[in-house]
């Protein structure tokens, strides 16, 4: 079996699949204006999701991950559980043509950026199949050690680590690498190897487990299956098995102990502070994922009738009606966050005061009279459409927003090209999966700013030094062992990977 890594979808099946949502919609009683506006986000995003590349292009990979996690999912949802898709919002009229307002603007900002974009990402070829190895092995060594061996350098390393600790995505990097010289090598019969698994295994639990961070347990598992996808590597039906006990695992019990247990790890815990706290409710899961719906059921519902556990999460369009209502009951909090962002990425070395931005902690409290004056560190996630209707109402959405978001498809698009075609390509697409529904409008600046430094350190660190740190580990490299080279041949609906000279 191989999963599909698509350049495109049949518009004429996703308008039978919005057709059929409009029906189910209208038969449990949505507002027409709501249903009309959920089948004209829907046709929208997928032509944005054509035109820029699918998958394999930056702007494409935003589409789908921003459309999918911030609407799509959620209106589904709600029509499986019989819900209208309208009800429990505080505005939802203007929330529906705020959504579509920002896909048609995110449609304009994909047309602009295909035709004035690069084909080739310029950092696209930089790595050689020849070092690939050990430019994964020298990547999971630097990326597990670097700040503490920085740290070693004394107090004046201070700043050093952290700028390191800011730029280090190097272990889901190498652990990408890894897996595209294993198949390469093996000629598709392999995918991972002893040090991929140790890199896996270390980042799922230090930085997921130990730290109740649903994005830790994800990106090391997601740093495996995408260059799986890209390469189209076929998976037996014990690998498919596996992933699905595993996505079971991690959705039904992992993700509510994150959820739950983050109340208990305190203030910067040590390490053995966070694993005496970890292991009671590791070792009863079911206990606690029973106290995690517990406490969830006492809260107020939101966008569902009822608590839905992780499903709450899929969508952000009950977070982002209270933002669209707040800002029109008079909170609009003008566009000098596009300032701050940008200028947010001079380092503290150079500007030592640089005020810490926390804008969805910011927003919440303007509207929140349940939040305590005094948290200033509850982050609250909100997606591009809210916040940029936030900013500036309309000229947000329909202005502000769109410019952002051509900026970063020009950028990212002549930076990478095709994603597939390079492990910085897949890192990024990792990254966009993150932050284009839960990033804001403010997560597009960042990612043109700090996204861009992350990006760059970690494609020229992994190209001319990391090889040399492998030397550690592996001892000196007497014979580079040739790899077959690869091409994409493209077809109307899938790309197929073949040996160059085929």
């Amino acid at each position: 079996m191989r999963i599909p890594f698509p350049e495109r979808v049949s518009l004429v099946r996703v308008a039978a699949f919005a057709a059929v949502l409009f029906v189910i919609q209208w038969y449990q009683g949505t507002a027409p204006y709501f249903s009309i506006g959920c089948v004209a986000f829907i046709l929208i995003a997928a032509l944005a999701f054509n035109i820029g590349g699918g998958l394999t292009r930056a702007s494409g990979a935003y589409v789908f991950f921003y459309s999918l996690l911030v609407f799509i999912l959620g209106v589904c949802y709600k029509a499986y559980l019989g819900e209208p898709a309208d009800s429990n919002l505080a505005d939802p009229q203007t929330d529906i043509w705020a959504y579509v307002g920002s896909i048609a603007g995110l449609l304009g900002a994909v047309l602009i950026s295909h035709h004035y974009s690069r084909r080739t990402g310029l950092l696209q070829d930089m790595l050689k199949d020849s070092t690939m190895y050990r430019a994964s092995i020298g990547c999971m060594i630097f990326g597990g050690s670097g700040g503490f061996l920085i740290a070693l350098l004394g107090e004046s390393a201070a700043r050093l680590n952290s700028a390191f600790s800011q730029l280090d995505q190097l272990i889901p990097l190498g652990i990408i690498i890894g897996v595209m010289y294993e198949i390469r090598r093996s000629g598709g019969t392999r995918s991972t190897n002893t040090p991929i698994l140790i890199a896996i295994i270390y980042s799922f639990s230090f930085y997921g487990l130990l730290n109740y961070s649903k994005q830790g347990m994800l990106l090391p598992i997601l740093s495996w299956a995408l260059p799986v996808c890209a390469l189209r590597y076929r998976l037996t039906g014990m690998q498919v098995f596996g992933g699905l006990l595993a996505g079971f695992i991690i959705f039904y019990y992992l993700f509510p102990y994150a959820q739950y247990g983050r109340d208990f790890r305190g203030d910067n815990p040590s390490l053995s502070q966070s694993i005496t706290v970890a292991l009671p409710l590791l070792e009863h899961p079911e206990d606690t994922r029973q106290k995690y719906h517990e406490a969830a059921d006492v809260a107020a519902p939101g966008y569902y009738n009822t608590t839905q556990g992780f499903w709450d999460r899929l969508q952000f369009i009950y977070t982002d009606d209270g933002l669209i209502n707040a800002t029109d009951n008079g909170h609009i909090f003008g566009l000098w966050p596009v300032k701050a962002v940008f200028l947010n990425v001079i380092p503290h070395a150079i500007w030592p005061n640089k005020p810490d931005l926390r804008l969805g902690n910011t927003y919440m409290h303007e509207y929140s009279p349940n939040m305590p004056v005094e948290d200033t560190t509850t982050g609250i996630s909100y997606s591009p459409t809210a916040e940029s209707y936030h900013w500036a109402k309309w000229i947000g959405v329909l202005v502000v927003a769109p410019l952002l978001w051509l900026m970063l498809f020009l950028v990212y698009n002549s930076l990478f090209g095709d994603l597939r075609a390079s492990p910085w390509g897949l890192l990024v697409m990792a990254q966009i999966a993150h932050v284009a529904p839960e990033g804001g409008i403010a997560g597009t600046i960042v990612l043109c700013t700090f996204g861009i430094e992350i990006f760059v350190f970690c494609a020229m660190f992994a190209t001319y030094i990391a090889p040399y740190i492998a030397t550690v580990a592996l001892g000196p490299d007497r014979q580079a062992i040739p790899t077959p080279s690869f091409r994409y041949v493209s077809t109307s609906a899938q790309s197929h990977i073949h040996p160059a000279g085929e």
